[in-house]
């Protein structure tokens, strides 16, 4: 079984995950493996009258927009989290879907990811929130959950 060669860093840009995140700076065992930096938007889906063509929200024109500066962000943050003396290779990617948990999953196995770090916020259960305790749940990775200093 492999650890830590390729990881999946799931980033969140409307909660503050940025302190908790720069623990990454101090796993020495991340310094020569792949690294994914990866954002899910939500799409949401309306119905046009009965039956007929629906529109998906943000539209494809916009979504391309937000992707390319959603990755450009994404580069930036990865350079600030990891490690100064990084030799690895980092691969940010933004991605949407209308159930981003699911989507975040799929990549997590579509990638053959072998660890996922999220940052954990405080919340209720075992591993604090939802998308922590879903992506446990359904994906056969690792899981390293970076909790916020109390």
């Amino acid at each position: 079984m492999s650890f830590a060669k390729k990881i999946a860093v799931a980033i969140n840009f409307n909660n503050p995950m940025k302190d908790i995140l720069s623990g990454l700076k101090d796993l020495e065992f991340i310094n020569k493996s792949e690294v994914h930096f990866v954002n899910v938007y939500l799409t949401t889906t309306y119905a046009i009258g009965l039956g007929e063509s629906s529109i998906i929200y943000p539209i494809a024109s916009d979504q391309k927009k937000i992707q390319e500066s959603t990755v450009a962000a994404l580069q930036k943050i990865a350079l600030e989290l990891l490690p100064a003396k990084f030799e690895g290779k980092i691969v940010t990617d933004s991605l949407f879907g209308d159930d981003p948990k699911r989507k975040f999953c799929q990549y997590v196995e579509d990638k053959g990811i072998d660890t996922v770090i999220v940052a954990g916020r405080e919340k209720r259960g075992f591993f604090e929130s939802s998308f922590t305790s879903y992506v446990n749940k359904h994906t056969r990775a690792n899981m390293i959950v970076l909790k916020h200093k109390i």
